[in-house]
């Protein structure tokens, strides 16, 4: 395996990333950056963020126009893009001299000629340049005592990508950028290089140590930084391609992606002694090991493998793991992504909370992208997942604020992750945010097979008075699709603007008027993009929004689903039973009155699903709000055809707790409860979102069902790797029925099936609904029971824990 930059979407299979923070964390804003953002930087002091975008502002890739850093604000999340010399990657930062610097190829997009470091002044974002020793310059490390700065170069000739010659590193003074670099000579294939700051020693991973055929063990070449000599060459494993360092022990930790053959599987770690410079020990770890990184706090080196577990393979299609090296000794191995996630890429430690953050990557096809990166608590080695853009290339602590940032080469965004932060709701009285009908002055159906983005907070600030999107992360969306002339939609699906469109639907349609919740995380400037199969209009209804926990948000305490009120029956308490709602005539629904809701709380909020039954009369629309507002011009449910329809919403309580329906035309109403939301306290839960995944899919193996699901859904084992810590799921069930379904109904296992349902598809029809579901305590599985024959699609968007 030869090193070398990686311009493409489709990259090598190791690329230079950084990790998260571990616990509990949620993504809170989106910056966009230029093209293919590939890695980047923190310098902590100055609160700056540097990102390298590989191709500049050409969005083909192709001709790596203006390439650029894109310099971030770490307090405003203000944004200037730098220029620098072709296809920049790696990157280091001297926080002392407020400098960032910039492997590059300098004038050359081929990179077929000397390299150079580009050097940005933090403080005037001015830019200055050092030509490299070398050909194809892709890494760069500081000694911040020294501000020595060490380049390494692929080759010494200009063969890109295969060298003649071995590779060199250009060494110079941060605080002499005219003085003439030091060119020292490496191995075969320089891939990166590690400073030890105490000792001033500087560690050269050379892929194909002195054998330019890379048919030979790869070494590790000693420079001494006090007089820029080199000490010795190390025989480590096959392709060396990073190393940690732990300068306390004096000791170095080189993974081998090769192994000790070269395959990779298994790969190993070669553990240098800093004092003697030699290998004290050769650990095997799992398939191409790649990233590491030391933490100091445990002692503990963490090793990213490409996979890991049972052997391994080769063809990196298990899920990735991280390999944990206490003092000298393999400990523990941990899975850390989702299936079908090919590389755990680069890790980052922050030591003062004690956290080890990891990028997972996807396989490079259209919807495996990866969208998540990992937290691994250094303490307990308990994992969390946090949902970020695509193809997460990179994850930079800042220690000092305790945020981490992520870019996504995919989607040319950084996500920005709050180190302690969760996602509790802003209830809203509902509110219409878009109507593309000409007839109520849109813009006009979506074209079918197309996408449109709307910037909600934007479209909040002028449609609903009073409301500040800002802060939110993720919203509650009543999402309704409206067919054009009544033609058939294929399927609709709503995600976070600039993200690549997800492999999930949120709805389909036969050609009738539809409306289904959706909790959708906030993207670029806090947009939705919604795709459309075949050309329809949409409307979007917010009733909440999730944003960091602050005095006046809510959390989630989740109930067994239980029935709050059904219009057909006498045996709920007064006001939940009879009469059916009379058409255009408002009812209130004491909801407190109902023994679903547990004595002595106070809820601010319901989560509902609400059932419309119109008795085979077409119901124009439902719209539910809190009690003793004035009604609000939006619509929760539709049912025009008559048949039975669900739809789930979430609902500020009201006076005394309660809500207000107003239904089109006469209908019947029946309401479920599965959870609530009210002030923090005990037992309760914050949202977290999380990459959209389908869970489940029934026609790819089981087959359609009637009655009982066997075995029951389990999330947690899912390809989704759902964390064990959640409480609770948001799905989006879809059902696509085999004649009549009368009902199906969700429900955590074990437990009684309770007297509710999820969605109804009399008609026969494709039906999706929003379903959140609280987890069982059998390994956080969920119940399914369908009154019919069907298939069953589950697509999980967040899940709530504590």
């Amino acid at each position: 395996m030869h090193a070398h930059r990686l311009p493409l979407l489709v990259v090598a299979l190791i690329a230079a990333l950084a990790c998260l923070p571990a616990g509990a964390q949620v993504v809170t804003s989106t910056v966009a950056t230029q093209v293919n953002p590939a890695s980047g930087v923190v310098n902590p002091v100055s609160n700056q963020i540097f990102v390298a975008n590989n191709c500049g502002n050409d969005p083909t890739c192709t001709v790596f126009t203006n390439p650029s850093v894109t310099v971030i604000n770490g307090a405003t999340l203000a944004t200037q893009n730098v220029g620098v010399g072709y296809l920049p990657y790696g990157m280091a930062v001297d926080t002392g001299l407020n400098q960032a610097y910039v492997a590059t190829c300098a004038n050359d997009s081929t990179c077929g000629s000397l390299g150079a470091v580009t050097e940005i002044n933090g403080a005037t974002l001015s830019t200055a340049n050092i030509a490299a020793t070398g050909y194809d310059t892709a890494w760069v490390v500081v000694n911040q005592s020294t501000h020595n700065v060490y380049a390494v170069n692929l080759c010494n000739d200009p063969h890109y990508p295969n060298c003649t010659t071995r590779g060199t590193v250009t060494v110079f003074n941060g605080n002499n950028l005219n003085g003439t670099p030091i060119n020292v000579n490496a191995g075969a294939y320089a891939y990166s290089a590690a400073v030890n700051a105490l000792t001033n020693t500087i560690y050269v991973m050379n892929e194909c140590g002195s054998d330019l055929t890379c048919s030979s063990a790869g070494t590790v070449t000693v420079i001494n930084g006090n007089n820029n000599q080199v000490i010795t060459t190390i025989t480590v494993g096959f392709y060396p391609l990073y190393a940690a360092v732990d300068s306390v022990h004096n000791k170095i930790y080189v993974t081998n992606y090769g192994g000790a053959d070269g395959s990779g599987n298994p790969g190993s770690v070669s553990v240098i002694n800093g004092a003697s410079n030699t290998v004290e020990a050769t650990l095997n770890v799992e398939v191409h090991p790649g990233p590491v990184a030391f933490n100091s706090v445990n002692n503990t080196a963490y090793v990213g493998n490409c996979l890991g577990g049972n052997g391994g393979n080769p063809n990196c299609t298990l899920p990735p793991s991280v390999s944990l090296i206490s003092g000298d000794a393999l400990t523990a191995t941990l899975p850390v992504c989702p299936t079908g996630y090919a590389i755990a890429a680069d890790m980052e430690v922050n030591t003062v909370t004690n956290k080890v953050y990891l990028a997972c990557q996807g396989v490079g096809q259209l919807g495996t992208y990866g969208l998540s990166a990992t937290v691994l608590d250094g303490a307990t080695n308990a994992t969390f997942p946090i949902a970020v853009g695509d193809f997460p290339n990179a994850a930079m602590v800042d220690s000092s604020t305790n945020e981490i940032y992520v870019p996504n080469q995919a989607d040319n965004t950084v996500s920005v992750i709050g180190g302690a932060t969760e996602l509790q709701l802003n209830a809203v009285t509902p509110c219409r945010l878009v109507d593309t009908r000409l007839a109520n002055g849109g813009g006009g159906p979506i074209q079918g097979g197309t996408f449109e983005t709307f910037n909600l907070p934007q479209l909040a600030q002028t449609k609903c008075t009073g409301l500040d999107l800002s802060t939110a992360a993720s919203y509650s969306l009543n999402v309704t699709l409206i067919p054009y002339h009544g033609q058939p939609v294929g399927y609709l699906t709503i995600w976070p603007a600039s993200q690549i469109q997800p492999f999930v639907s949120t709805m389909n349609s036969d050609g009738r008027i539809k409306a289904n919740a959706a909790i959708v995380s906030a993207g670029v400037n806090g947009g939705a993009s919604v795709f459309v199969y075949d050309t329809a209009d949409v409307v979007l209804d917010i009733d909440g929004y999730f944003g960091p926990s602050s005095p006046s948000t809510l959390a989630f305490y989740p109930l067994t689903p239980c029935r709050v009120a059904d219009t057909r029956s006498s045996q709920y308490p007064s006001g939940l039973g009879p009469p059916s709602l009379s058409a255009g005539v408002p009812r209130n629904f004491p909801v407190l009155e109902s023994p679903c809701i547990p004595s002595g709380v106070t809820p601010a909020a319901y989560s509902f699903n609400f059932t419309a039954i119109p008795n085979g009369h077409p119901l124009g629309y439902l719209t539910v709000w809190p009690e003793g507002e004035t009604q609000p011009f939006v619509s929760t449910l539709n049912a025009p055809t008559g048949t039975v329809v669900a739809n789930a919403a979430i609902v500020p309580a009201g006076t005394g707790g309660g809500i207000s329906a107003f239904a089109f035309n006469n209908t019947d109403l029946a309401i479920d409860i599965n959870g609530y939301f009210a002030a923090p306290g005990p037992g309760g839960l914050s949202q977290y979102p999380i990459a959209p995944c389908r869970v489940l899919d029934t026609r790819n193996g089981h087959g359609a069902f009637s009655g009982l699901l066997s075995p029951p859904v389990n999330p947690v084992a899912s390809s989704c790797a759902v964390p064990s810590q959640s409480q609770a799921d948001t799905f989006n069930a879809t059902v696509v029925p085999v004649g009549s379904l009368g009902y199906l109904t969700l429900w955590p296992n074990p437990g009684t099936q309770p007297f509710v349902s999820t969605l109804n598809a009399y008609d026969g029809a494709i039906t999706s609904n929003m379903a959140v579901v609280p987890t069982g305590t059998m390994n956080g599985e969920i119940n399914a029971f369908a009154y019919g024959t069907t298939q069953l699609i589950l697509d999980i968007s967040s899940f709530f824990a504590p």
